[in-house]
């Protein structure tokens, strides 16, 4: 119990620095992380819970409990999967609880301490060594594989490497979600550029960028008299710094951490390239704005035709899908290398089902019913955006057609990479994160001093007991 108590007290903590699953400045019902609120770090508890959002599926004394994080753009899609679980089941009844993160991981801890948990609950793969270390999290070996009801092999082989803790495995995918590149061909074609042919390495990068970036006086920003503080359009836009930062440093051969686990490699020479890269398209090159708060989000950028590459969630799907007449202009690709020879890697997770510690007899029978109901029925999740886990469903004709979902399961299958794994993996992440926001804070931050800095939290986190 003491550890127990212990997790309930750290993890409150990190709930606080978790505040969000999305970023930018982009609110969860924009098309920005659809499980997202805020970027910015929470100051301290709310005094007020907010109201989570509740869907209650038939009626009974013992209802199967389910709390998520799932409360943006494809919480809709979600609670119309539910739906379609409760009519197919009509002697189990549901009561689904969509909470934001933050509030997810207060709650998550304290109702495992106090004996009182959900039968089920829902958050994402980077978190689950962190919680199983912590005793929140029963393996899933025995009550999901052993019986053949599902195989590891059924799965992409990264992500259940990432869910095996200590040689069990503790949770089983919904989906893989992640970084896709979605690109206007309106705005290339003006650029007298050929949509379908996408830059190979980071040096054909910035020669393309210059050529679609421009100001409102159609200069661009190799020429002489461009205005670099009144650009109309954008090559591209520096997002979501969770996903944007560990795909740029994979591409570089660069990591927050070392393939040991055990070393902080934040300042290598390879890491350094990569954030300093970010740092030149936005000071140097003038080709992406300024990583300053409260700038304007991507994707409004990306909706009004100022911005050419973006990279975003597959949950844009949903964006996509409330702006046909930017979907029209719009294709997806994998995301483009800008590492010197054009190494490829793109960073993914996965919404994950988890059944806590404490869970009973009953509560395990009623979630394992309605995880290999969600996990099969993932063709209907796709329509969120979201790539459904099995590999089986992603080669379904219904998921095959919605060419977003398509292009991500073929690329997360071919270059994807999940975080690395570790008991404090919140705290490492919110390290790294401050160090490359002040090193690309402004035109004369010095990228290798922050990432320095930073590298030093980590390697501290890393050598803890």
């Amino acid at each position: 119990m003491r550890k127990l108590s212990l997790s309930l007290a750290m993890l409150v903590v990190m709930a606080m620095l978790l505040a969000a699953c999305g970023g930018g400045a982009a609110p969860a019902d924009t098309g920005a992380a659809p499980d997202a609120a805020a970027d910015a770090p929470v100051a301290e508890a709310p005094a007020a819970e907010p109201t989570p959002v509740i869907n209650n599926f038939g009626q009974c004394d013992d209802p199967l409990i389910l709390w998520h994080g799932l409360t943006g753009s494809d919480g809709a899609v979600f609670a119309e999967l539910l739906q379609q679980f409760s009519d197919a089941n009509p002697d189990v009844c549901l009561n689904s609880e969509g909470y934001p993160w933050d509030i997810f991981f207060q709650k998550y801890p304290t109702a495992v301490a106090a004996g009182t948990p959900p039968d089920l609950v829902i958050f994402h793969a980077a978190e689950v060594n962190q919680m199983a270390n912590e005793g929140l999290m029963l393996p899933l070996d025995d009550i999901m594989f052993a019986d053949g009801t599902f195989s590891a092999d059924d799965f992409n082989e990264t992500l259940m490497a990432q869910l095996t803790v200590n040689g069990q495995i503790m949770a089983v995918p919904f989906d893989n979600h992640g970084w896709l590149l979605w690109y206007n061909t309106k705005l290339m074609e003006d650029a007298g550029l050929d949509p379908n042919v996408l830059p190979a390495n980071g040096a054909e990068f910035i020669e393309m960028a210059q050529k679609l970036t421009k100001d409102i006086n159609g200069k661009h920003p190799n020429e002489e008299g461009f205005d670099k503080d009144n650009v109309d359009v954008w090559a591209i836009d520096y997002t979501w710094p969770r996903y944007t930062i560990p795909t740029t440093l994979w591409q570089f051969g660069g990591a927050v951490v070392g393939p040991d686990g055990k070393t902080a490699t934040l300042d290598s020479p390879e890491s350094i390239a990569a954030v300093q890269f970010w740092h030149d398209l936005m000071y140097k090159y003038y080709v992406a704005p300024p990583a300053v708060p409260g700038k304007m989000w991507a994707g409004d950028l990306y909706k009004n035709n100022k911005l050419v590459f973006m990279w975003e969630g597959t949950w844009t799907g949903g964006f996509m899908r409330d702006n046909p007449d930017v979907a029209a202009l719009t294709k997806t690709a994998f995301i483009n290398s800008l590492a010197p020879d054009g190494n490829q890697a793109v960073k993914f997770d996965s919404h994950i089902f988890s059944i806590p510690t404490g869970v009973d007899q009953a509560g395990i029978d009623k979630a394992k019913k309605l995880m290999v109901f969600l996990v099969e029925n993932g063709a209907y999740w796709a329509t969120s955006g979201q790539v459904p886990a099995l590999k089986s469903v992603q080669a379904l004709p219904e998921v095959q057609s919605i060419p977003s979902v398509a292009m991500a399961a073929e690329q997360f299958n071919a270059i994807g990479r999940t975080d690395t794994s570790h008991k404090a993996f919140i705290e490492i992440q919110t390290a790294w994160e401050t160090a490359v926001g002040n090193a690309l804070a402004s035109p004369d931050a010095d990228v290798a001093a922050a990432l320095r800095a930073g590298n030093e939290q980590v390697q501290a986190i890393l050598d803890r007991p």
